[in-house]
């Protein structure tokens, strides 16, 4: 059965990729049976273009993609040439930074530490990146990953803090983020819009994520799908969720080929 109206989001890590050792080699033959039946795989990441322009190298799928926990999307034009290359839904990282400096409470700022700012060595243990890739991991445009060394009462207090000015704190996996007032869920409904409204088709939209980050992607889509990402909480979103009983890469094979069975029968109907 042919699927070329199936949009497939995924986050990457803990959910495509092994959240340890960032494997991912027991979801490849499924991502290349997904190709082969036409449904477009679309990496919905905290990872920056450099690291997607990589990662979608290595899965053998076109380079198209929103990064930056929704910052900004990729590739549309592959999907239809009169779509743009790049539609960037957030403010520069400099306009992002000036208001986190000029407005938020320097107690707080002063216990959050910059990723970019720290030592190469604190870099490779926080990130759990090897050298050749931490210069990738940290090219952003949109965003700042920190971390934040106070108690969880001002880590509430931040997020308020960001909030009040129109900023954003996401958790990215292994970092907290400082971005726009941009999430994985609104880019992923505006690239659907955008291809909707340009190729006048329906889509169906599959998401597959394993933490809060994700969440919004989830309730957003026709088909959430949660990776186990060690204890697994149940959550309740608009559609009904598959859930894996697997870690990353085997539980994001386990909540697609779900998925899909769901779908074909449906069609069968």
């Amino acid at each position: 059965m042919y699927y070329d109206n199936i949009l497939l989001f995924t986050d990457l890590d803990g959910t495509l990729l092994n959240k340890k050792t960032f494997e991912f080699k027991a979801a490849l033959n499924l991502v290349k049976n997904c190709i082969r039946k036409g449904i477009n795989i679309i990496p919905n990441s905290s990872k920056t273009d450099l690291e997607l322009d990589e990662i979608c190298e290595d899965l053998g799928i076109p380079k198209v993609y929103i990064s930056e926990n929704g910052s900004c999307i990729h590739g549309l034009n592959y999907l239809s040439e009169a779509l743009n290359k790049e539609v960037c839904l957030s403010r520069s990282k400099q306009i992002i930074y000036k208001k986190f400096l000029d407005n938020v409470d320097i107690n707080l700022r002063q216990k959050c530490f910059i990723l970019e700012n720290e030592t190469l060595k604190n870099q490779k243990d926080i990130l759990g990146l090897p050298k050749n890739k931490i210069h990738k991991a940290l090219n952003r445009k949109f965003s700042f990953p920190f971390i934040f060394e106070g108690d969880a009462k001002e880590e509430v207090e931040l997020k308020k803090n960001v909030k009040k000015y129109g900023l954003n704190i996401q958790f990215g996996g292994r970092v907290l983020s400082l971005g726009d007032k941009v999430s994985k869920g609104n880019a992923m409904k505006k690239f659907v819009s955008l291809l909707s409204k340009e190729t006048k088709r329906n889509y169906v939209s599959i998401c597959v994520g394993d933490n809060e980050n994700d969440f919004d992607m989830l309730d957003k889509c026709d088909y959430p799908c949660l990776v186990k990402n060690g204890p697994l909480k149940k959550i309740n979103f608009k559609n009904e969720c598959i859930f894996s009983t697997q870690e990353a890469p085997n539980g994001w094979v386990e909540v697609v080929n779900k998925t899909l069975n769901k779908i074909e029968e449906i069609k069968k109907r």
